[in-house]
């Protein structure tokens, strides 16, 4: 059965993005970057509010932390967010953003080291960057985009997937047993009159959904890169998605607004929860410890 849209969040979002399941909880966690706003979706009664806001920057980013808290990158540095009051408190960090660049997207891989992108801050050089932060601290995996998006992991720990956003690419790195990256291929090329590949999630089949920034859609690949089924969705900038639920059948897709909106009843900057018969994997969590650890040397 294809996905089908159950329900349309009206949230009007100047940059949706990085949604994440909370199991504990039941919820949605998912961020406004731009309008620096933290969303909390409940899928059993259908409420959306917001619960964390006023930050000084802009957002980048959430990965749930292994002290029932949850991690809320900013575009320079790192919060614990308490998810039931939105009160956060910093996080020491060896790891910041270069001159010019920001924290973006990021992700938890299954051995529970962080992968997180930054991007040039006028979206222009090919300044960013994107590093792994680990028990052995932070270091850079590679470099040169324009904008860093979607980290996603192979269920089985052996591949981690990257878009390109400006390049049109998603990258995949072959992974040791230690989650190391040894290799790095084209996994897709996405051509220009499909968008730009944006956020992304992985299913238990180990199939990979990529969000397209000005595409209206969700494609889904198979591990070889072949795309198996195109999700249409009504908003232009569709940017990330998130599988959750009790039985992980939910998928939440959120959305940018456009220069070209039409008034409130625009569905640009909207979330959308759809369900189909794919199923999704619990979000790792990650140790906030060792972001304070310096890592190797930068190349």
């Amino acid at each position: 059965m294809p996905f089908r849209i159950i329900r349309h969040i009206a949230a009007a979002a100047h940059l949706g993005e990085a949604p994440l399941w909370l199991p504990a909880s039941g919820v949605f966690l998912w961020l406004d970057l731009h309008g620096r706003e933290v969303h909390r979706f409940d899928p059993q009664s259908g409420s959306d509010r917001v619960v964390a806001s006023g930050f000084t920057e802009n957002l980048a980013c959430l990965v749930r932390l292994n002290d029932g808290f949850v991690l809320l990158v900013t575009a320079t540095q790192f919060l614990r967010l308490d998810p039931a009051s939105g009160v956060t408190t910093p996080l020491p960090a060896a790891l910041r953003p270069t001159a010019g660049t920001c924290f973006n997207d990021g992700k938890v891989a299954p051995d529970g080291a962080l992968w997180i992108g930054t991007s040039d801050v006028g979206e222009v050089d090919p300044a960013g960057s994107l590093y792994r932060v680990s028990a052995s601290g932070a270091e850079c995996v590679d470099r040169g985009f324009v904008v860093a998006n979607g980290p996603a992991f192979s269920p089985d720990g052996g591949a981690a997937y990257f878009a390109d956003t400006v390049g049109g690419r998603i990258l995949r790195y072959a992974l040791d047993a230690a989650g190391r990256p040894v290799e790095r291929t084209l996994f897709a090329k996405v051509p220009a009159d499909k968008g730009m590949p944006d956020g992304m999630t992985t299913d238990s089949d180990g199939l990979l959904y990529s969000a397209h920034w000005q595409g209206s859609c969700i494609s889904v690949r198979d591990p070889e890169g072949t795309t198996v089924e195109t999700i249409a969705l009504p908003a232009g900038n569709v940017t990330s998605c998130a599988f959750g639920g009790e039985d992980g059948s939910l998928l939440l897709a959120t959305s940018a607004a456009r220069d070209d909106d039409d008034g409130p009843s625009s569905p640009h900057g909207d979330a959308f929860v759809l369900r189909g018969q794919s199923r999704g994997m619990p979000e790792p969590q990650f140790d906030s410890a060792w972001l304070g650890r310096e890592g190797p040397p930068q190349p």
